[in-house]
């Protein structure tokens, strides 16, 4: 017993001595994000499994920050004998989704092939990325590709009109995909029909999405622009991730 009495305050003190340490690191942490551009501006900040290191993540990414926050490390940190992305585990613990909460008719389908590999796609018409990605699409196999068409109008005054007017017409999906691919401005000049655009609007801050493409696979997890093909390839095959 005179040894369980000697341990429970030594116990209480490293348990209060992790939370200060914690809790000052934090304090260190949100004083250098303050400096950050928005783009860098965390959301969310977790410890990791790695001494000392912390997960700053938004809805663009998961970036590393040592505790003195003194380096940013952009990249993947992998846990060797799992196995595992510990940077994407900690981004799709908070930005993940129920793909089955989304409204599908409010998004272009298109199917290629068998259509087993299923992507939800977010997509600003002038968007020069999503026009790459859109084109990257064409050498693709086996996909179902849902598009939600929306507007970034603080880059792109004009995109929210060209949305709709690809909406209205006649093909919607194949003028979206001239206008993308080929940069052939759709004909039909009227946004009067009855569309999804404005409810897409809402959609992406709800969801926050604020880079494009964003695309979520079939698991709901989320992919904020641009991967290589091998990432992108890994993507669209998921397996559940987590943080060990």
């Amino acid at each position: 017993m005179k040894k369980l009495t000697i341990l429970a305050p030594i116990l209480t003190w490293l348990v209060l001595g992790s939370s200060v340490s914690f809790a000052d690191d934090l304090d260190k942490i949100n004083q250098a994000a303050q400096q950050f551009p928005r783009e860098l501006k965390p959301e969310f900040i977790d410890k990791t499994p790695i001494e000392g290191l912390y997960a700053l993540s938004n809805a663009r990414g998961t970036f590393m920050m040592d505790a003195k926050s003194k380096y940013l490390i952009k990249g993947k940190i992998l846990d060797i004998n799992n196995q595992s992305n510990i940077t994407n585990a900690i981004y799709q613990k908070h930005y993940a989704i129920n793909p089955k909460q989304l409204p599908l008719n409010q998004a272009f389908k298109e199917v290629k092939g068998n259509g087993k590999h299923v992507i939800y796609v977010f997509a600003d018409p002038d968007c020069p990325a999503c026009q790459a990605f859109q084109s990257a699409f064409e050498e693709m196999d086996n996909m179902t590709i849902y598009t939600f068409p929306f507007a970034l109008t603080h880059l792109h005054p004009t995109a929210l009109t060209t949305a709709k007017k690809i909406w209205c017409s006649k093909e919607p999906l194949k003028v979206w995909k001239e206008y993308l691919i080929e940069e052939k401005k759709p004909k039909q000049q009227s946004t009067d029909c009855s569309n999804p655009i404005d409810q897409n609007m809402d959609l992406t801050k709800k969801l926050n999405i604020s880079i494009t493409p964003t695309v979520f696979n079939s698991l709901g997890q989320r992919m904020a622009g641009l991967e290589t093909e091998e990432e992108f390839e890994e993507f669209i095959t998921p397996k559940k991730v987590q943080l060990n």
